[in-house]
């Protein structure tokens, strides 16, 4: 194998490793109402952003800036926003048939927030 391709590897491997912790996270904080294709174009999404960095700094290293570690940076950063751009395309129209209840700022609210 050539360099190249086992940096590839290298940078994927880590954006996927990472990945899961990362969506898991991110899932807990706001909930994915789009179903299965929303949540896989989401982990892609993050795989991809969290290689852009192992991408950079080992092509950068072992084969070169220009040659190698600046476009397979932005290669997984397109990637990356390709991804979330089908995602929000999923996730839009499932996130507009939620009902969400807004009671306002109520007295309690006012004497427990500490201010």
């Amino acid at each position: 194998m050539d360099r190249s391709q086992i940096i590839i590897i290298i940078s994927l491997a880590i954006g996927i490793v990472f990945c899961v912790p990362t969506v898991r996270r991110s899932i807990k904080k706001d909930k994915i109402y789009g179903g299965v294709l929303a949540e896989a174009f989401h982990y892609i999404a993050v795989a991809a952003y969290l290689s852009v960095l192992p991408a950079a700094l080992l092509g950068s290293f072992l084969v070169g800036p220009f040659k190698l570690g600046i476009p397979l940076a932005f290669t997984f950063l397109g990637i990356a926003l390709v991804a979330l751009f089908f995602y929000a395309l999923i996730e839009h129209p499932a996130r507009a048939n939620l009902v969400v209840e807004d009671r306002g700022w109520t007295e309690q609210d006012a004497r427990s927030s500490g201010l």
